[in-house]
């Protein structure tokens, strides 16, 4: 409780102090100040300043009274939001305030206050924690700020490319004289800048060192991989769209501004190999690891990406065909869709492509293990369970047209008109739930009957289990190891047992009652 209270004491002394000193500095410029906002501001660092100190002061002693107070949960989520929260904050502000500094209205007096605030705020605690050894529990708070360091840093830098290569070819093709465009460029950065320096602190110097736990696999794949393929899918796809638009809808302008976009495309794809393949670089360049659920969120989170995406342009120009064939006019609008439905096969069939060869390659690999795992089985049903359902809206919906047109005396190339998108869902629907299907025959083919009950989790209390518990979670079953803190003492009877806790010093103990005998062992935990 009084971990919640340092966090808001703290929260409320840092709005107060930014307000005391705006006020200040206004003051000493002869400016009009909102009495109001004056007293607030007084009244959160009088207040709420000495409680935050006195707060402070009793958890510094409480840490040196009991030496087990510095893995607590309070500590270390009480550290991971300050942390966290002043360091969005002072990024935020420091992004803005050197911008403008540059190429906008000059220095932001209040931006500078408050990021002085709590850029002070991040460093003292950082400096604590390291300090005092509390690191080791925040490894959370790592993740969280080499994230934030990756988003700004690709973000910022990947906008920053695209102006850049977008002012290169103007110049090259000559379509405008070059106009200033410094805050267009070099807002973008000044965060990236902010961005490298907050990766390089938290990614570089920390978090790449730290143990390789399955919240650590989950970043590097999720939030590093995946943003890099998606930023090359996203880039590759426009500039193929950009091409086949001109090449098949004939779009109004000139070549060289129809393909401005092209360069920021490529910029955007640039950033996104960058990313990828560094990401890519770390994971693979570590111990030799098994393979994991989040490694296969990974690969059937793409190859079913990638999958929807291909599906949707195989639809589409299936549409168009049947349209055609019924003799429907296809537009330049018509082109464009056309297009667009190609740059989706382009984009998602070589992703569905290379991520499902990879998935299928580890089912090989892994034989019943990998059928059975909780990932592929759960794409399989989202997989065939979204195209049954597709398949039947569209069923129904193909029969109503059907009855409604033989009803009106509708035919020949009216009713292929009408009816022309619910077979094209019904036929790429299909095929997709028609190939899956097979291979989750095939997969249960292979998969040997399990005869009676099996273990899904074992609870683990040993002095030191970390080789057990590890031989365990190879064998597929889930462990949850306690620390034993001394060897088991043995008890009789209930009253021995109450006899034994009531001299018991540790706050959480393990009673066992033996199968064999019905006596006791009771285990002191950490």
């Amino acid at each position: 409780v009084y971990k919640r209270q340092m966090l808001l004491t703290l929260v409320l002394s840092c709005v107060g102090l930014a307000g005391l000193v705006d006020a200040a500095a206004t003051a000493g410029q002869q400016i009009t100040t909102d009495t109001a906002e004056v007293a607030l501001s007084i009244a959160l660092v009088v207040v709420a300043a000495p409680a935050f100190i006195a707060l402070a002061l009793f958890t510094r002693r409480r840490l040196r009274d009991d030496p087990t107070e510095v893995r607590s949960p309070g500590l270390a989520l009480y550290l991971t939001l300050v942390l966290f929260g002043s360091l969005v904050t002072t990024v935020t502000l420091l992004i803005t305030l050197v911008g403008d500094l540059l190429v906008g209205d000059g220095l932001d007096r209040t931006a500078l206050v408050n990021a002085v605030i709590w850029g002070t705020v991040w460093a003292v605690h950082w400096w604590v924690a390291e300090r005092e050894g509390y690191e080791p529990n925040l490894r959370l708070e790592h993740l969280m700020g080499s994230f934030v360091g990756l988003v700004v840093l690709l973000a910022a830098g990947t906008v920053a490319a695209a102006n850049v290569l977008v002012e290169l070819y103007d110049a090259a093709v000559d379509i405008a004289p070059i106009s200033p465009t410094a805050e267009q460029i070099v807002r973008p950065l000044v965060a990236c800048a902010v961005g490298v320096v907050v990766w390089v602190w938290y990614w570089l110097r920390t978090t790449v060192h730290d143990e390789r736990t399955g919240l650590w696999s989950a970043y590097v794949l999720l939030a590093g991989v995946l943003s890099g393929v998606l930023l090359v899918v996203a880039g590759f796809g426009t500039a193929v769209f950009r091409v086949l638009e001109w090449i098949l809808a004939d779009p109004s302008g000139t070549a060289t501004e129809h393909f401005e976009v092209v360069p920021a495309a490529l910029g955007v794809v640039a950033a996104g190999v960058a990313t990828w393949g560094y990401h890519r670089h770390v994971l693979d360049g570590g111990a030799a690891r098994d393979r994991t659920e989040v490694d296969r969120v990974y690969d059937y989170l793409l190859s079913g990406a990638g999958l929807v995406v291909a599906a949707g342009g195989l639809a589409t120009l299936l549409t168009y065909a049947l349209w055609a064939i019924a003799g429907s006019e296809i537009t330049g609008s018509d082109r464009g869709v056309i297009a667009l439905a190609l740059t989706l096969l382009a984009v998602g069939g070589p992703l569905w492509g290379i991520y499902w060869s990879r998935a299928q390659r580890e089912r090989a690999r892994h034989g019943a293990d990998e059928a059975q795992s909780t990932t592929r089985r759960t794409y399989f049903f989202i997989v065939l369970g979204v195209s049954g359902l597709v398949a039947l809206v569209n069923l129904i919906v193909l029969v109503y047209l059907i009855v409604q047109a033989v009803l009106d005396g509708t035919g020949g190339a009216d009713v292929l008109d009408a009816v022309a998108v619910p077979i094209s869902l019904l036929v790429s629907t299909g095929a997709v739930a028609w190939y899956h299907f097979t291979v989750v025959r095939h997969d249960r083919d292979e998969v040997p009957e399990v005869v009676g009950p099996t273990v899904r989790e074992v609870i683990l209390v040993a002095a030191d289990g970390e080789e057990l518990a590890h031989a365990i979670g190879k064998a597929g079953i889930r462990v949850r190891t306690f620390p034993a803190a001394a060897p088991a003492e043995e008890a009789a009877s209930i009253e021995e047992v109450l006899a034994v806790l009531n001299g018991e010093t540790h706050e959480t103990v393990v009673v066992v009652e033996r199968a064999e005998d019905g006596g006791f062992e009771v285990i002191p935990l950490e």
